[in-house]
């Protein structure tokens, strides 16, 4: 529903939200956050807890099974990197 990189497409009122709750929330764990909306002005930020993002990227990681990425000594390396400050917990 929300897959676009414009932040006023990331804009909902909260009328439309209490309306379509589920379509609105359905990716919510695909983007950073939504701007909730009261008059036209915003007033809150909705977004999707950790564990809900990670739940996302464990389902997607079985869709590399079989093809060159499907190797554990690529994804050590890439948990490894040295630029972070706290480690990847998948």
């Amino acid at each position: 529903m929300l897959h676009t990189e414009n932040i006023t497409d990331r804009l909902i009122p909260v009328t439309e939200l209490r309306r379509n709750f589920d379509a609105a929330t359905r990716d919510l764990a695909r983007v950073e956050s939504l701007i909730l909306t009261r008059r036209g002005e915003p007033f809150a930020i909705l977004k999707a807890l950790p564990a809900e993002k990670r739940k996302l990227l464990h389902k997607a990681a079985g869709a590399w099974a079989g093809t060159k990425l499907d190797n554990d000594k690529i994804w050590t390396e890439v948990a490894k990197k040295r630029s972070r400050r706290i480690p990847i917990n998948l």
